[in-house]
């Protein structure tokens, strides 16, 4: 058997260890001093800690669970040798979320003094689509490319200008039922909440010099459960109504209202 093949059946061994949740079996793969990229937190960890979160995951996958594995290479000179491949579980049950993707896996062996093949680097990881910021589950999946970001909704950004941050802070904070944040940058900005996974633009409230508040031409709308809501708070925040609660038909409900600035800003809601 050529050492190709030694560590192409050690490969196997590890998913049938890991689908027959036999941790010992599992971890004897492993140099005591391996080191783990994993695709899950911590992404760098020692074997104690993979040891622990292979534990912890036996659970989530049922017995009739197995591993397929694709385009596997494996080169191997002297003491050292490395693998590379794709692979992703099989046999889990419909909407099962370690059954939705692939993975990737880069491992580095070395041979030990009884002859033995173990892994001192394992590196596991799934690529990302930097346009979208989301992980490629499908490896025969298309790559997103400029003409898709164009289909999308344009806003990525948006600015509020201010003359008196702190009052333009307690309005929106008082009707949005929000905590901005103190963004570093050369002029002064407070960001609206915002996540990367979540839709929307996200934007600030910004004190610039010679940027004067009250004249804007373009309108910024708020997502609300119910625009009313919102729309009620603004005069005790310092704002003022300027048209309430109306229906925009298929497309939910809007307020118009002026903030503690004199900008007119939006609320939307379907309800």
């Amino acid at each position: 058997m050529t050492d190709q093949d030694t560590i192409r059946t050690a490969i196997r061994e590890w998913g049938a260890a890991f689908c027959a949740k036999d941790i010992d079996r599992l971890m004897a793969h492993y140099a005591p001093d391996a080191v783990v990229f994993d695709a899950i937190p911590p992404f760098s960890s020692g074997v104690a800690e993979m040891r622990d979160k292979v534990i912890a995951c036996f659970p989530y996958f049922p017995n009739a669970s197995a591993i397929e594995t694709r385009e596997m290479k494996i080169a191997s000179g002297g003491e050292m040798a490395m693998s590379h491949f794709m692979w992703h579980f099989t046999g889990l049950p419909p909407g099962h979320p370690a059954g939705k993707h692939w993975l990737r896996s880069s491992i580095q062996w070395r041979r030990q003094p009884d002859g033995r093949w173990l892994i001192e680097h394992d590196h596991c990881s799934a690529p990302f689509d930097p346009h979208s910021e989301k992980v490629l589950l499908d490896p025969d999946a298309p790559a997103t490319t400029t003409e898709d970001c164009a289909a999308r909704n344009p806003v990525g950004w948006f600015e509020i200008y201010v003359q008196d941050m702190a009052r333009a802070r307690a309005f929106y904070g008082a009707v949005l039922g929000l905590e901005l944040t103190r963004l570093e940058a050369p002029q002064e900005l407070w960001a609206f909440p915002m996540r990367a996974e979540a839709g929307g633009a996200a934007g600030a409230l910004v004190h610039m010099e010679g940027f004067r508040s009250g004249d804007n031409s373009v309108l910024v709308y708020f997502s609300c459960e119910d625009c009313a809501v919102e729309a009620a708070r603004v005069p005790a925040a310092g704002g003022k109504i300027h048209e309430g609660k109306k229906s925009i038909g298929e497309y939910g409900h809007i307020a118009l209202v002026i903030d503690s600035e004199g900008n007119m800003i939006g609320l939307h809601s379907m309800k």
